[in-house]
């Protein structure tokens, strides 16, 4: 760098323009050969890295690609479509990624432009050619066009959800506290919280806002989990600011069943929550204590309507979630007893019976012959029927449970049987079918039943 852009360098950062990159406006990029001579040539979009690199799409072996690889020089001009400025920047080629988390983010989102403009077959990224800016200069317009006001203020809604997040005494407060913040004080009306399950190489859904079927305990094997499994796997945000169908986390066999008719296939399956043509989607992995726990999706159906400040806010208050989860977790190691209000006698009043079915080889749970669950969960709620049937106990604690880990095939501790405890709860809420779990202390749970039980153990 010069001693002349040196001033220019430190009033223009590349933080600043980052969301001229999005490719909304395709940006031009000026290579010149050994010879001397120029080409220029557009690009789907560029992806910031950080305040001193981008990546631009390697995708065709042509004259952009010899001249780069002989000079290892470029210059990229990009446009803000909103004001009309123009941003030049200087760049100097440094490596081509062809995996890792710089190809996925630039992948991810050349899929969602390819499918925009129907060029699926042809927009193939061969890798990600990563730059150091030594220059940025900004190109003002003769006549600035008026900018576009934001969505809310994130740095405002970030500092809310947190104080929310900071004041949550149990896993069901904190959980309430993250889905309402995300609408409130963020505007997001679509999202879903995925948990990992590591046992099973999946994940699960423990809530979600805005969609029909809220979808608790949903499982999605992490090679069909689009998007949010990309973010799990490489441990960084990825977003797509238009449809497309290579990130799709729905099920393909669940539509090929319907078209077979085989409603049969679908009977023991929840529904996954989901926008069915999202047009946005934002992914980012949820961590704790150096450990992946699950992943934040979020989706919209306009356009590019999350950025890279969507980015930032939501991979803080997730983090937030994350560390909620895990030290929330370990306090629900600890019992408090409490006084358990009296049981209600289920037997008078004529209330329907509730006849439950178990399926041991994976622990699938029918009640009144309608799919409630299955796997870890669906182990426990048949557990808490069979002990109530025998005992006419209600009351039960997670520590019974974890004594009982070996016949239920509980994972481990680090698998937080208090969130599994939630989500058993929030499922029972859905389909309300007679049975509830409440919680009436630390460590502390009872299952209510609206009417007798009974209990058939098949196959």
């Amino acid at each position: 760098m010069n001693a002349a852009t040196q001033p220019e360098r430190r009033s223009l950062k590349l933080r600043d323009v980052r969301r001229l990159l999005e490719g909304v406006i395709p940006p031009a990029m000026c290579s010149v050969g050994a010879d001397g001579m120029p080409h220029v040539n557009y690009l789907s979009h560029a992806e910031y890295i950080d305040d001193e690199h981008v990546a631009l799409t390697y995708q065709f072996l042509n004259r952009a690609r010899a001249n780069i690889l002989a000079t290892g020089r470029v210059a990229l001009s990009v446009e803000d479509p909103f004001t009309g400025v123009s941003v030049l920047l200087q760049l100097r080629y440094e490596r081509t990624d062809t995996e890792g988390p710089v190809f996925e983010r630039l992948r991810a989102k050349l899929a969602g432009i390819a499918a925009q403009t129907g060029m699926e077959k042809v927009f193939h990224l061969r890798g990600a050619d990563v730059y150091r800016v030594e220059s940025l200069r900004k190109l003002d317009p003769v006549h600035p066009l008026p900018s576009m006001a934001p969505r809310c203020d994130l740095a405002t809604g970030v500092r809310r959800l947190s104080e929310q997040l900071a004041e949550a005494a149990d896993l069901r407060s904190l959980l309430t506290a993250f889905i309402d913040g995300l609408q409130r004080d963020l505007r997001i009306t679509h999202a879903i919280v995925w948990l990992l399950d590591e046992q099973r190489q999946g994940l699960y859904t423990l809530a979600s806002i805005g969609y029909e079927q809220a979808g608790s305990g949903a499982e999605l094997p992490l090679a069909e989990a689009g998007l949010a499994g990309v973010a799990l796997r490489e441990n960084v945000p990825i977003r797509i600011g238009h449809m497309s169908q290579m990130y799709s986390y729905g099920m393909s066999w669940r539509a090929k069943a319907e078209q077979l008719g085989l409603q049969a296939a679908m009977a023991d399956t929840i529904p996954l929550p989901g926008l069915a043509n999202p047009r946005s989607q934002l992914a980012v992995p949820l961590r704790a204590r150096g450990r992946t726990v699950g992943a934040l999706l979020v989706e919209s159906e306009s356009d590019q309507f999350f950025s890279y400040d969507d980015e930032d806010a939501l991979t803080a208050v997730g983090a937030q979630l994350a560390q909620g989860l895990a030290a929330l977790r370990t306090a629900e190691l600890v019992e408090e007893p409490v006084t358990a209000p009296a049981a209600a006698d289920t037997q008078a009043g004529g209330s329907a019976p509730l006849r439950v079915r178990h399926y041991p080889r994976d622990h699938s749970v029918f009640v009144n012959d309608q799919y409630l669950i299955k796997g870890v969960a669906g182990a426990i709620i048949a557990k808490l029927v069979r002990d109530q049937i025998d005992s006419g106990r209600e009351a039960f604690s997670t520590r019974e449970l974890r004594l009982a880990g070996g016949d239920l095939r509980l994972p481990e501790v680090q698998d937080n049987l208090g969130v599994r405890l939630l989500l058993l709860e929030r499922r029972l809420a859905e389909r309300d079918f007679g049975l509830h779990i409440e919680r009436c202390g630390r460590g502390q749970y009872r299952l209510i039943a609206d009417g007798p039980l009974s209990l058939a153990t098949e196959g």
